[in-house]
């Protein structure tokens, strides 16, 4: 095929035709993706979507789930580089979520967060693994250091 051949693509029903030089050169430009992928795991959705944003809002990647459960089957689970999880949860807790990625040998770091006072829980935290145990309401300033603590040599993209 010579450098002129054209090549027809359809996009949305309409055909054009391009050059297929053209093409590769468009395809060489394209950019890896580097920003990290956080992963928000939170029973509650609105909480859930909030941090989503927030993390998209400072150059993050981020991704919600709504259950540990359906997290551990995500198909971007081995391209997660932080996970922010709640530890009170139906069925699968932030912790049972820590030891599980521990047993699958995942060492994602966790940032977990909780509305509950319990004392407990920090050494719990720190048993299973947790990168921090952050209580509602938290400062987002706190979630973020968190967060980039466990990222050391990540920052996101501006």
């Amino acid at each position: 095929m010579s450098n002129d051949q054209r090549i027809s693509l359809r996009a949305d029903g309409i055909f054009s035709a391009l050059r297929l030089t053209d093409l590769v050169y468009s395809l060489a430009r394209l950019q890896p993706v580097t920003s990290p992928l956080v992963a928000i795991v939170d029973d509650d959705e609105a909480l859930c979507s909030s941090l989503v944003d927030l993390m998209r809002s400072i150059g993050y990647r981020a991704e919600p789930h709504y259950s540990a459960e359906k997290f551990l089957t995500s198909v971007n689970l081995l391209n997660v580089q932080c996970i922010v999880a709640d530890v009170h949860m139906p069925g699968m807790s932030g912790f049972d979520l820590v030891r599980r990625l521990r047993e699958l040998g995942f060492m994602t770091p966790v940032v977990l967060i909780t509305a509950l006072p319990d004392m407990h829980l920090d050494e719990e935290a720190i048993l299973v693994g947790a990168q921090c145990l952050l209580r509602k309401p938290f400062e987002i300033e706190s979630l973020l250091d968190c967060v980039e603590r466990s990222l050391p040599d990540e920052r996101p993209m501006q």
